[in-house]
Order: C-alpha cells, then structure tokens, then sequence
C-alpha cells in the first residue's frame, strides 16, 4: 500500500522535501496534487 501525498501545486516546491524522502528510501508513494477542482491525481 503506498503512501499518499496531498499538497497544493500553487506553491512550487511545497512537496518536494517529502517526496525526496519517500524516494531515498525506496517507499511506493502517490503522488496528489490538490487544484481548484477537487484535485488531480497521477503517480511518481
């Protein structure tokens, strides 16, 4: 089961800590970036 990781794409960057984490160790994540519409999912 991956994990899920929700922020909002307004502000560049906002993810990119977490999702470097979740990459050096190997770990299944998804990555959800939330928009105006409700949000938009696709994986990494």
């Amino acid at each position: 089961m991956p994990y899920k990781l929700y922020y909002w794409p307004g502000i560049q960057g906002r993810g990119e800590f977490v999702r470097l984490a979740l990459e050096a160790v190997g770990a299944a994540y998804l990555d959800v970036a939330r928009g105006s519409e409700g949000g938009t999912a696709g994986d990494d």
